[in-house]
């Protein structure tokens, strides 16, 4: 398995002790694949889901801030849903 996809794991089985490892392994490819660290219909992990699961986890917030940043100050508006609520 990428790293990226057991650290997202054992973040979710963390933060839900009661939840099966199968439904956090669903719930995070499904993520993954959605932010393209994992390949459509895949485990496997692409060249940016490689680069991400090499980094600790308060790098890929920083890198993930910084591009909200950059985004912000070219003017594109703000479309992610990151409440986790459809």
């Amino acid at each position: 398995m990428p790293a990226i996809l057991d650290k997202a794991v054992k973040s979710i089985m963390r933060e839900n002790p009661d939840m099966k490892e199968s439904s956090a392994y669903a719930i995070a490819t499904k993520s993954l694949q959605k932010s393209g660290d994992l390949k459509k219909g895949t485990v496997e992990a692409t060249e940016k889901g490689n680069r991400r699961g090499e980094m600790s986890k308060a790098t890929r917030a920083k890198t993930r801030a910084q591009k909200y940043k950059t985004e912000r100050k070219m003017g594109r508006k703000e479309q992610r849903d990151t409440s986790g609520r459809n």
